[in-house]
């Protein structure tokens, strides 16, 4: 199959990596340093699943149309889109599905704008990876999965390819029988992890073991539950409950992205996550005071990030 890794961060390298020693035709998009070592040395992974290996691949900044994906994996993050939605414009084709692994809530409507609806799969990539240096990507163990599925209606033929096209390249995955819930679950979690690590500046084994900390993630993924219950979500009713004990059972590895952005100076993937149910919340009536208070001071450390 060729695809398109749109672009190469931690879940677009990893995942990347493996579809192209899985002899697939694949082009990456990256920038900068990342760019040109992987154009010098290749993609490094370190992995506890898959192994340690390089793989030589073809790498880019920029698309000029002469190529033509079957498969974009669309894995920027949320205030990314913009930019990254111009950039694969050139490549997309009648025949090309858009398949968007990017956190949080709000991406599959972005490129559903841009290119139509029926373009767009949604999906959820489950992975404790990350992007240490210019073409290097480490992989930790632990879950590592991808779930996907049509915006509407059951499975399609392109979703049975490129799952048979995921499982020969060694990549654990599924069609998710309701991806809203499966969206949603992940967006729990996340705001839980990625906004209290964020809003106490500590690790989430700190925050999950100090008992005032440890209530507050409960109640702000409870917050981000209720909101995707009242936008029509079928969430299990203990949701939260069940993933703070997936929290607690896993914090000695848990490491947030979003918090090592905010560590780094780098801009926020605040507003498709904790932001994103303050602003639903909103909308419907539900209250989200702590999403709103991590939203709230997490704002100005992000554009101070944008405007650098």
């Amino acid at each position: 199959m060729k695809i398109l890794i749109m672009a190469t961060g931690a879940v677009g390298g990893y995942y990347g990596s493996l579809l192209a020693r899985g002899e697939n035709d694949v082009i990456f998009v990256a920038r900068g340093d990342n760019l040109d070592a992987i154009r010098q040395h290749g993609l490094r992974v370190n992995s506890v699943n898959s192994g340690n290996f390089t793989v030589r691949v073809n790498a880019v900044d920029s698309l000029d149309g002469s190529w033509t994906p079957d498969l974009v994996m669309f894995c920027v993050k949320g205030y990314q889109n913009a930019q990254a939605i111009e950039v694969i414009k050139p490549s997309i084709g009648d025949g090309t599905t858009i398949l968007t692994l990017q956190n949080g809530i709000g991406s599959g409507s972005d490129l559903s704008e841009a290119f139509g609806p029926d373009k767009v799969l949604l999906g959820a990539a489950y992975v404790d990876a990350s992007h240490p240096g210019p073409g290097v990507f480490d992989e930790r163990g632990g879950t590592c999965r991808i779930v996907f599925a049509e915006q509407e209606g059951p499975p399609t033929e392109r979703c049975s390819e490129i799952l048979r096209t995921l499982q020969s390249a060694g990549i654990e995955s599924e069609i998710a029988a309701d991806i809203n819930e499966a969206l949603w679950n992940k967006l729990v979690y996340i705001c839980g992890l990625s906004g209290m690590t964020c809003i106490t500046r500590s690790s989430f084994k700190e925050v999950i073991e100090t008992p005032q900390t440890a209530g507050l993630t409960l109640r702000v993924m409870e917050e981000a539950a209720a909101v995707g219950r009242a936008a029509g979500v079928n969430l299990a009713n203990d949701v939260a409950e069940t993933t703070m004990t997936h929290l607690y059972e896993e914090r000695d590895g848990l490491v947030s992205s979003m918090h090592a952005d905010l560590n780094g100076g780098r801009p926020l993937e605040l507003a498709n996550l904790n932001g994103k149910v303050s602003e639903l919340g909103h909308e419907l009536g539900v209250p989200t005071p702590l999403n709103d208070f991590i939203t709230a001071c997490l704002t100005p450390a992000h554009n101070r990030a944008v405007a650098g």
